[in-house]
Order: structure tokens, then C-alpha cells, then sequence
């Protein structure tokens, strides 16, 4: 499968940098160039909490920490629940 590179949320294009099995992190702002950072290992229902976590602010940088953890917490384990897990 070939690495995403870029991804637009919300209008918005940010590059995507996949780092290593630490958390993650959403560049909201740099208008001319935007990063998401997943650093969790992405095999692990942890890693799919982030990288969701990290879309959300990506989609709606005025969200509170508080609810896109919220959110992201429940939709990750919900996801995870249905079976969703990275392949490789």
C-alpha cells in the first residue's frame, strides 16, 4: 500500500508525517503549510484513538482538547470494537 502523504480536512490540505510510537500533533497555525504528525504505533487501538484525535482538530481546530480527546476516545473504541485495524 503507498503512504499517505497528504490528506485535505475541512478545505484544508496538511502534509502527513507517520513518526513512531509516541502520540500526535496538528499544525493548525501555519496557513501555508500545515502538518499532522501521528507518532503512535498505528497497529494498536491507541494509535486509531490519535490519528482520529489528530483529524478532528485537523477538521475543527476551535474544538476544547476535552471533547476532541472525548470524541475521539469514543469513536476509536468504537471503530476498534467493529474490527478497523491497520493491516501493516
Amino acid at each position: 500500500m503507498k503512504p499517505i502523504k497528504t490528506h485535505t480536512f475541512n478545505g484544508r490540505k496538511y502534509k502527513i508525517d507517520l513518526l513512531g510510537p509516541v502520540d500526535g500533533l496538528t499544525d493548525t497555525f501555519n496557513l501555508d503549510d500545515r502538518h499532522l504528525a501521528i507518532l503512535a504505533d498505528l497497529k494498536t487501538k491507541q494509535g486509531l484513538i490519535t490519528v482520529i484525535h489528530e483529524s478532528l482538530h485537523a477538521c475543527n481546530w476551535r474544538a476544547t482538547e476535552d471533547v476532541v480527546d472525548r470524541v475521539s476516545t469514543e469513536i476509536g473504541g468504537f471503530l476498534w470494537r467493529l474490527g478497523y485495524r491497520k493491516k501493516r
